[in-house]
Parts: C-alpha cells; structure tokens; sequence
C-alpha cells in the first residue's frame, strides 16, 4: 500500500509539473507587451488561468494599417479548453495575417466555418460541440472607429462622458446545432483619442464571493472600469486585481479569467 502511495504520489507531482509547463507554453504563444506597444499607446491585460493552462486567449495584431484585437472563450478550461482556445487563436490569426480578411463579421464567419471543420468527422457523420466565444474589434485611425463583431461576448467603450455596452451576435463560433445559418453582424463605432476599451471572458464577473457569496457580475465590473478609466492601465489592472481578491476571499476561482483594456 505504501508504494501505491508513493507511485500515485509522484505521478501527481509530475502531472501537475507537465501542467504548468504547458501553462508556460500556452503564454509563449500569447502577444507579448512589446506586440501592444506597437499599435497602442496603453493597455492591460488581466489573465488568470484557472488550473495553470486556459480556455481563455487574448490576441492583437495589425495588418494594412488596421489593428485587429480579440479576447476568446473557449468550452471549458484545463487541458481541453486550453487546446481549443490555441486553435482558436491560430484560426484568428490566420484569416487575418494570411488570409487578408479585414471586416469583423467576416473573420468570424471565416473563424466559424473553419472550426466546425475541424470537429466534423466525415466517417462518423457528426460534430463535437466545442464552441468559442469571442469579442472581436478593428480600430481605423483613420477613420476614427472600431469596427466590433462578436459571438456572445460584449464590449465597453468608455469616453469622457459615457460608457457604452456593445453587444454582438447571441450565438458562439462553432457549437453547430446552436444555429443552423449564422451570420455574425458589425457595429461601427466612433472613438475620440484617449478613450478606452474593454474585451474579456465571463470569469472576473462570474466569480462568487462576497457576504452573501454572489457573483461579482458584470454591472459592478463595468461600473469599476467607469470609475478608473482615465487612470494609466496599468493601476486600473492593479485595482482589478486587488477587487477581485477581495471579492473572492476564501472561495475558490471557479473559472479561467481574461479582461484586456486598451487606450485608444
């Protein structure tokens, strides 16, 4: 009994040494600090795996003067969510850098197509019912705007007098019995220089904690944001944190975080 023990001991340990590896993995494909610096003059990314490796991703990139950014979802966390959100990524990435598709609503029709194709297995006749949620942005300079697709995920655009919740479509990428024909619409949305904007997972909002052990929810992360906005990324990420780990106490993280924010 005692060597069953020791073996299941050590098993453990090497389990959760490849775990954090992968964790290490999963960041060294994720945009660096220098990747924002290139296309905006300020931003934060909050991202806090729930076990070391994460179904959420966050990703930034320019092509043809435009600049493209993106927080993703993926079904589930651990090992499977964390595969899934690097496909995701990559499929991104692809119709945009090597594909040239420029337009929100058609990258992620783009995204749509090709995951489910990567679920359908011709022999069997069927689809896995992996999906991804997504918010998805183009800022022009140009031309002032932020272009703004999703699949159920929101944005918040703050300004000097506003805030504003912009919704996108209601069904995710992939999941295909969701809905049969989907098309993902675009939101043009007009910025002054200094406003902000906000792409992130459900995980900071859902986490339970407080008196009576509720949700954090997303009115209370949005009106936090509103209160901090004009305050450099960095200190508006420091209250994030130091908000959340007071909410949660002693209560568990129970699922993968993301928020990402980003001075116009």
């Amino acid at each position: 009994m005692l060597a069953q023990v020791t073996i299941s001991e050590a098993n453990l340990t090497n389990h959760i040494e490849s775990l954090k590896y992968a964790g290490i993995i999963q960041r060294g494909l994720l945009p660096k600090k220098r990747h924002f610096n290139r296309h905006v003059t300020d931003h934060f990314v909050f991202f806090k795996p729930l076990n070391f490796v994460s179904g959420d991703f966050y990703w930034i990139g320019g092509k043809d003067g435009l600049i493209f950014a993106a927080v993703g979802d993926c079904t589930g966390h651990g090992v499977p969510g964390a595969m899934l959100s690097i496909l995701a990524r990559n499929i991104l990435e692809y119709s945009i850098m090597t594909k040239s598709i420029l337009s929100t609503d058609k990258i992620l029709r783009e995204m749509d197509r090709k995951f489910i194709e990567s679920f359908f297995h011709s022999k069997e006749g069927q689809y896995n019912n992996d999906w991804v949620d997504i918010a998805l942005i183009c800022i022009d300079k140009k031309r002032s705007v932020i272009e703004f697709s999703s699949a159920k995920r929101k944005i918040l655009h703050i300004s000097e007098n506003s805030a504003t919740v912009h919704s996108g479509s209601s069904y995710p990428i992939g999941g295909w019995q969701v809905e049969p024909n989907r098309k993902f619409e675009k939101a043009i949305i007009p910025y002054t220089p200094g406003d902000a904007i906000y792409l992130g997972s459900d995980g900071y909002q859902d986490q339970i904690g407080g008196e009576k052990l509720k949700k954090y929810s997303s009115k209370k992360l949005h009106f936090t944001l509103q209160e901090n906005y004009s305050l450099p990324m960095n200190k508006q990420k420091m209250k994030l944190v130091k908000d959340l780990t007071k909410w949660q106490g002693k209560e568990e993280q129970i699922d993968d975080i993301c928020v990402m924010g980003l001075r116009l």
